[in-house]
């Protein structure tokens, strides 16, 4: 990719934050939960009233953002504001991308998907109905548009277009093209039902599950991909603009959601992304350094969009109920500190390495193929070759059938080459083919007017915004006091206003502390049983791996940039080349071993057997060795046995099998009784013996 000219770069534009707040749902009306949640769209603040707020400083918290939207915003409203000028950005060669933050159960997949019904569709249909409603408008022009599909689920990046394929994909940063991941599908798209068809297909393989606030819970990160070639007739450079439209997975608490097993294990991950996120927003936010893009591979995709090369756009998710007050608060403060991330957009022109270039010219080449079989098949006319029976002979047959031959082979490449031609141009798609069935003059001027209606409402915003900040200054300057007591009560209530607003500026450092020590505290809880696994597996390692094994390992480990992960490098083996073995004059080659074992058995001359011995694997036991007992413990131990036989303490038992009554006669239980009896006497005997003896 080429670099692209100084008068494509831009000024440095924020992050546009939306926030919308979806309207109360069946469960918290049933629950009897209240709204605290209101919306002032004309002023784009939001404004939350604390149901457990212990003084009047901590009643209410206002926030304000680019734009704001209640439960009674359409799809259509909050994309034509919003989305259409981001596209059509796109549509001229810039980066965009539009991503869906909140809790889980906000509406995020209803914002960015919507419902089959053309009047709920949402940011993603909508985007593939503008892009084509402008290329088939324009004239003098090609284009090429292809679509990825992707999610991230569990760390693992997979692609949503390839059914068959469930294999984890890799990242890969290439210079000049950034994060990209490897062997993902591409699909060419012709329209925008070709869009939605692979839309569908990937919202059917994507990764859902339920959880006690929401039925159809996402369960991972999606992330649709548009690539958009533009390249006018017979020219060679060419514009690329990228869409990302990102649906990511709900913020959740296991308390309220009741994910166990595999869903606290989806819940733990998808948290950990989105805390991964909030890492760089806020790094972003405060002009960081070090930024961790790194730390997960939502945000390696993500790099370009935040703080890179384009124009971005993230709607916050809200709900309006108390029961969900922390949650939403959380949200609020994540989308108010993205609002000072700033992006460098530049345009892609010029791009060397486009896929439109190399179709241009590979349809080239098949013409001038084509016409050139088409020229040689020519030669050949049909009155040439059909001549009349009289005059041919057996020559002259001869030459007749190889001509009707190489005309047949020559019409056969031809098709097929016109064949491969056809694909080649269905591909590619040329402007404004249906500019006088599908749009007229009036629709490109409504659609220009709505981008400037967008344009002025968020410029109302912004005056309004300004003139609320510079309303107190200016009501100080015209004040005109008639005595002392008018000034006094007027600077009172300046006091009052400024005391609450110290007030809730010190609630909100309580409040951040308080999240941030939650944080820290979740994180030296992660850190010690890390810790405690890593120690585990040391103490594994040093106890039952070999050492030499040990070091081996050591030695081929090595850390992979691509995968973020330690891998082991394949070991070279160095392979025993065996000599080829000699004939010894015999009719074919005969081993060294069948020779000589052959002297003694024949056998191994005439089966020609080889010498075979298997290297044996190195041993990673020891032979047992009992320990060494000290002379004094074995003499006690004897002592003990000794006195236990004098005592009648040691009772001798036939054992359970010897006098067992299967397959044993009458004469083997009494000869069995009989050695029991007198081994019982001997000991009898025995005992005597040591008490009739006199003591020294």
């Amino acid at each position: 990719m080429s670099t692209p000219s100084r008068e494509s770069l831009s000024q440095n534009e924020a992050v546009q934050v939306i926030v919308r707040c979806r309207p109360m749902n069946s469960q918290e009306k049933q629950a009897d939960c209240n709204r605290v949640v209101n919306v002032y769209s004309n002023r784009g603040v939001i404004e939350v009233e604390n149901p457990k707020a212990r003084s009047e400083n901590e009643r209410k918290k206002i926030f304000t953002y680019d734009a704001v939207y209640d439960w009674n915003a359409s799809q259509q409203c909050l994309y034509d504001e919003t989305v259409r000028p981001l596209v059509s950005s796109v549509l001229e060669g810039y980066n965009g991308c539009v991503f869906a933050y909140g809790q889980t159960g906000t509406g995020k997949t209803y914002t960015m998907e919507g419902l089959d019904c053309e009047e709920q569709w949402g940011v993603i249909p909508r985007a593939f109905q503008q892009i084509w409603t402008h290329i088939n408008r324009t004239t003098g022009l090609e284009f090429l548009v292809t679509v990825r599909y992707l999610e991230i689920y569990m760390e693992d990046i997979r692609d949503l277009l390839k059914i068959k394929n469930s294999k984890s994909l890799e990242l890969r940063e290439i210079t000049g093209k950034g994060v990209c991941v490897t062997h993902l599908h591409s699909q060419t798209c012709q329209s925008a039902d070709d869009m939605l068809r692979a839309m569908r297909v990937g919202n059917k393989n994507r990764t859902s599950g339920a959880t006690n606030m929401n039925e159809h819970s996402s369960r991972s990160h999606a992330i649709f991909q548009i690539v958009i070639e533009m390249a006018e007739l017979h020219s060679k450079k060419v514009k690329v603009g990228k869409l990302n439209l990102v649906d990511l997975a709900g913020s959740e608490r296991q308390s309220k959601t009741g994910a166990t097993g595999e869903r606290f294990k989806e819940a733990t991950k998808i948290n950990k992304a989105l805390s991964s996120l909030g890492n760089v927003i806020y790094a972003l936010a405060e002009n960081s350094q070090h930024i961790p893009y790194r730390d997960s591979k939502l945000t390696r995709l993500l790099q370009d969009s935040l703080g890179g090369n384009s124009k971005t756009i993230m709607i916050a998710n809200i709900g309006p109920a108390n029961c969900n007050y922390e949650e939403t608060i959380i949200t609020l403060r994540y989308a108010y500190r993205a609002k000072s991330i700033k992006n460098q957009p530049i345009k892609n022109e010029d791009i060397k390495d486009a896929k439109l270039l190399a179709l241009q010219e590979e349809i080239e080449r098949l013409k001038r193929l084509i016409e050139m079989k088409s020229n040689g098949g020519g030669e050949v006319d049909d009155s040439e070759v059909v001549l009349e029976e009289s005059e041919t002979s057996d020559d002259e047959d001869s030459k007749k059938d190889e001509s009707k031959k190489k005309l047949e082979l020559g019409k056969m490449e031809v098709d097929e080459l016109a064949k491969k031609l056809e694909t080649l141009e269905k591909q590619m798609v040329h402007g404004g083919k249906n500019i006088v069935d599908s749009v007229n003059e009036n629709e490109v001027r409504l659609e220009q007017q709505k981008l400037e209606i967008a344009a002025r409402k968020k410029r109302e915003i912004e005056m309004q915004q300004k003139i609320e900040l510079e309303e107190e200054t200016c009501i100080e300057l015209k004040q005109v006091f008639a005595s002392l007591q008018q000034q006094v009560d007027f600077k009172k209530d300046k006091l009052k206003r400024l005391y609450a607003k110290l007030q809730s500026i010190r609630q909100e450092i309580k409040d951040n502390h308080k999240i941030y020590m939650n944080d820290r505290r979740e994180i030296e809880e992660a850190n010690d049983e890390a810790s405690m696994q890593l120690r585990q597996r040391f103490l594994i390692i040093d106890n039952f791996v070999p050492p030499e094994e040990r070091s081996r390992l050591i030695n081929l480990a090595q850390f992979d940039e691509d995968k973020d992960n330690w891998v082991l490098k394949k070991e070279k083996i160095d392979a025993i080349t065996m000599e080829r073995p000699l004939g010894h004059c015999y009719r074919r080659p005969i081993s060294e071993y069948a020779i000589t074992t052959g002297q003694v058995v024949p056998k191994y001359r005439g089966e020609n057997v080889l010498d075979l011995k298997l290297d044996m694997p190195l041993r990673i036991t020891q032979d047992y060795v009992s320990p060494n007992i000290c002379p004094q413990i074995k003499a006690t131990v004897t002592n003990m046995i000794l006195h236990d036989v004098e005592n009648n303490v040691i009772v001798v038992k036939a054992l359970p099998h010897t006098v067992s009554a299967r397959n044993t006669s009458k004469l083997e239980h009494e000869g069995k009784y009989k050695q029991a009896t007198k081994f019982v006497i001997d000991m009898q005997n025995y005992r005597t013996k040591k008490s009739s003896e006199p003591v020294h």
